[in-house]
C-alpha cells in the first residue's frame, strides 16, 4: 500500500512537473511573441508590358530628396522584383526614363504591380498595399486629366492665327472644355480627400497641379482640406517625417493666412491707405497723405516691368482727362536703378504726375506694407485717403473716374 501510494504520489508529482514544464514553455512562447522583432521586409514584384530587358529603378523618397535603393532588369516577359527592409511607411517610385509609378510601402507588404512601362501612371494596377492602391487610383485619374487637357491645349494652340469669328469660337470652346475638365478633377480630388483623409495618398493629392502654374486645390480657398488631412495623418502616422513636415507646412500656411488677413484689413476696401513717405526724383520727400482732398491713384510699377510700361498710355489718358479735377496719380517705382527710373519717366512722358521711389527694388518696405505680389498694382483712394477700389486698369479705371467726376 505504501509503495502503491508512493507511486500515485510520484505519478501526480511527475504530472505536475510536466504541467509546470508545459506552462513554462507556453509562457516563454507568449513572452517571445510579445517581444518579437516586427517584420521590416517588403517586396515589390510584377510585370511591365513592352519591357523586355528594361532597367527599372526603385527610389525611396525623403521629404526633400530621393535615394536609389535598388534596380532590376525586366525578364523576357517583363517580370521584375525588388526586395528590401524599411522601418516605417515610405513613399517610393519605380522609374524608367521619364516614367514613374508612385508607391506608398509599409513594412511587411508583398506588393504586386502590373503596368505599361511607357505609361505607368495611367495603366498601373497594384495589389498588396492599401496605400499604394489608393495612390495608383488617384494618379490614374490625374494622368487621364492631363491627357485630356493636353489634347484641348493642342487644339487651342493650333487655333492661333489671324483673328476671325470662327477662330475665336474655337478658342472659346477650348477654354470652356479646359475649365470643365479642371473642375471635374477638382471635384474628384475633394471627394478623394473626404473619403480618405488619413491616407498619405491624400497628402500627395493636395500637391498635384493642373499645369505648371496652377494647383488643383488652392491653399488659401481650400485650406480646410489641408487641415482635415493634417489632423487625420497625425493620428494614423504620428511618427513619420512626412507627417511632421506636412504639419509644419500647414501651421506655416495658417500663420501666413492670418497675417494676410490682418494686412488685408489694413489695405482692403474701406481702410485708410497706410502712409507712404518716399523721395521724388529731386530728392524731396512726398507724403501720400499730403494729397488728402483729392482722389488719388496709388500705382506701383517699375521701369523693368513690360506690363507696367504698356499700362502707362492708359494712365496718361485718364490723367489728361481728369487731372484738372481733384485727381492725382502717386506712382511708386520698385526700381533699383535711379538712372533707369528717371529715363523711363522721361521716355514715357510721365512727368505730369507724382513719382517716388526708395530704389530698394522688391525689398522696399512699401512692398510688404501693401502686400504687393505682382506689378502693376494700384489702389484708388477717396479724398479722405480711404481705399475704394484696387487694381483698376484701362477702361475700368476710366469708367470708375467718370462715375466720380461726371
Amino acid at each position: 500500500m505504501y509503495k502503491a501510494a508512493k507511486t500515485v504520489i510520484t505519478i501526480f508529482h511527475d504530472n505536475c512537473k510536466g504541467a509546470f514544464a508545459l506552462m513554462s514553455v507556453m509562457a516563454a512562447a507568449l513572452f517571445y511573441s510579445g517581444c518579437s522583432v516586427p517584420d521590416t521586409t517588403f517586396s515589390i514584384s510584377g510585370t511591365m508590358d513592352n519591357a523586355t530587358g528594361k532597367t527599372l529603378y526603385l527610389y525611396e523618397m525623403g521629404t526633400y530628396e530621393r535615394e536609389l535603393i535598388d534596380s532590376a532588369v525586366t525578364g523576357p516577359d517583363g517580370s521584375f522584383s525588388f526586395a528590401g527592409s524599411i522601418e516605417n511607411t515610405r513613399f517610393m517610385t519605380i522609374s524608367h526614363n521619364l516614367n514613374s509609378l508612385i508607391l506608398i510601402v509599409s513594412p511587411g507588404e508583398d506588393i504586386t504591380v502590373s503596368a505599361d512601362i511607357d505609361n505607368m501612371l495611367l495603366t498601373a494596377r497594384i495589389n498588396g498595399s492599401p496605400e499604394s492602391e489608393l495612390a495608383a487610383g488617384f494618379n490614374r485619374r490625374m494622368a487621364h486629366t492631363h491627357r485630356v487637357l493636353d489634347s484641348i491645349s493642342a487644339v487651342y494652340r493650333n487655333s492661333r492665327g489671324e483673328a476671325s469669328a470662327v477662330i475665336e469660337a474655337v478658342r472659346e470652346k477650348t477654354r470652356r472644355e479646359f475649365n470643365a475638365e479642371a473642375d471635374r478633377m477638382r471635384e474628384f480630388t475633394i471627394d478623394f480627400i473626404n473619403r480618405n483623409p488619413g491616407s498619405l495618398a491624400s497628402m500627395m493629392a493636395l500637391y498635384q497641379q493642373i499645369d505648371g502654374e496652377n494647383f488643383i486645390l488652392n491653399s488659401t480657398g481650400d485650406f480646410r482640406y489641408y487641415i482635415k488631412v493634417d489632423s487625420a495623418l497625425m493620428i494614423n502616422y504620428p511618427d513619420l517625417e512626412y507627417t511632421a513636415t506636412f504639419n509644419e507646412n500647414v501651421r506655416s500656411m495658417r500663420e501666413q493666412m492670418e497675417l494676410r488677413q490682418h494686412r488685408e484689413s489694413m489695405i482692403g476696401a474701406g481702410a485708410v491707405a497706410p502712409e507712404i513717405s518716399l523721395p521724388g526724383p529731386g530728392g524731396e520727400t512726398v507724403d501720400l497723405s499730403s494729397l488728402r482732398g483729392s482722389y488719388v491713384l496709388l500705382d506701383f510699377w517699375a521701369s523693368w516691368c513690360p506690363v507696367c510700361r504698356e499700362e502707362i498710355p492708359h494712365l496718361a489718358d485718364v490723367y489728361d482727362r481728369f487731372g484738372n479735377e481733384a485727381f492725382e496719380i502717386y506712382q511708386v517705382s520698385l526700381d533699383r536703378s535711379r538712372e533707369r527710373w528717371l529715363a523711363a519717366i522721361n521716355d514715357l512722358d510721365m512727368g505730369r504726375w507724382i513719382h517716388v521711389s526708395d530704389l530698394e527694388f522688391l525689398g522696399s518696405p512699401v512692398v510688404a506694407l501693401y502686400q504687393i505680389e505682382a506689378i502693376p498694382a494700384s489702389f484708388l483712394l477717396d479724398p479722405d485717403g480711404v481705399i475704394i477700389a484696387r487694381d483698376l486698369r484701362g477702361e475700368a479705371l476710366e469708367q470708375a473716374l467718370a462715375q466720380i467726376f461726371e
